[in-house]
């Protein structure tokens, strides 16, 4: 969260930046976030889903809580998920989004079509029925940033709102309903004007049986690179930079600054502690269970963490 905020407000020096989480942050990172100009917002988990909701990703439905923390701020405003690299002013993606919504559904596109995107529209032609609704194949977006001008903000709470109620009557009905983020707000979109922003950010894949190496030409152009692969390798190298008033980070060049992170983010080439853990990642997983799985995942992190610390420069 310091390295993707640091990275905003980097090239965005005017914004307003807030952090909406349900408990305090602790320290250092609580006083590092203050230096850079995030307000912390504390909002209640108000849609925690109970048990034996959903198969995964409950805690992504806190997102739907941050809009309604900050639905009176007014202005447009950019939600983003804590592994998103800003790597240029926001004002050519605001620009493009205007006075609609922005979202991209890359993640749809890049994913072979299989059960799990079946299993979702079958569901969406049920909870639409039941919302007495249109039930027209959509495009799912991916829910890593959205731009949301004031305008919009409650039309989609109001959609969400609705989604979320029929989706708690169908788990106690022994039914299936939206259980992620995303899933709710593909429901809110489709009330509302959508621009797609492939054009500003892109899921950037580091992971080497997922590379794309035609688009290393527009990542230049990118306002924003999505970086899943990078939550317990890259942002803990970047920590250390962000951290630091008078390096690189804040202190280089666009051009230079690009390089540097894509250095440090595994998006040029494989950084060797990424390239080491993908490689051991299968032999890993047949010869270890999940238990162990995670010990060994959050050694790694601790590994990573401290290394970032004590590296060179």
């Amino acid at each position: 969260m310091v390295s993707a905020y640091g990275s905003v407000r980097r090239w965005n020096p005017e914004a307003e930046l807030a952090l909406v989480t349900a408990e305090s942050l602790p320290e250092p990172y609580a006083g590092q976030l203050t230096r850079i100009g995030v307000e912390t917002v504390i909002a209640p988990f108000a849609h925690r889903p109970p048990q034996g909701f959903g198969n995964g990703w409950a805690s992504s439905l806190y997102h739907l809580d941050a809009m309604e923390a900050l639905r009176t701020r007014g202005g447009t405003q950019v939600f983003i998920e804590p592994d998103l690299l800003c790597v240029r002013p926001l004002d050519a993606m605001l620009a493009t989004v205007g006075d609609r919504v922005g979202a991209h559904f890359e993640r749809a596109v890049m994913r072979p079509d299989g059960q799990g995107w079946d299993r979702y529209r079958r569901l969406c032609r049920e909870m639409y029925a039941e919302l007495g609704e249109p039930t027209a194949e959509h495009q799912p977006y991916l829910g890593a940033c959205y731009v949301v001008p004031d305008r919009w903000s409650p039309v989609l709470l109001q959609r969400i709102d609705r989604a979320w109620r029929l989706s708690m009557d169908r788990f106690r009905r022994g039914e299936a309903g939206f259980s992620t983020d995303e899933q709710f707000m593909n429901y809110a979109l489709q009330g509302v004007p959508v621009v797609e922003m492939s054009g500003h950010t892109r899921v950037v894949s580091t992971v080497p049986w997922q590379r794309c190496p035609e688009r290393q030409e527009i990542l230049p152009e990118l306002t924003l690179w999505n970086l899943m692969f990078e939550k317990d390798r890259g942002f803990q190298r970047m920590y250390r930079y962000a951290t630091d008033p008078a390096s690189w980070f804040w202190t280089a060049p666009p051009e230079e600054f690009r390089e540097r992170a894509a250095a440090i983010m595994s998006v040029r080439r494989p950084h060797i502690g990424s390239a080491l853990a993908a490689a051991a990642a299968p032999f890993l997983r047949d010869i270890m269970d999940e238990r162990l799985r995670s010990r060994l995942r959050a050694g790694c992190g601790r590994l990573l963490q401290l290394k970032a610390m004590v590296g060179p420069q």
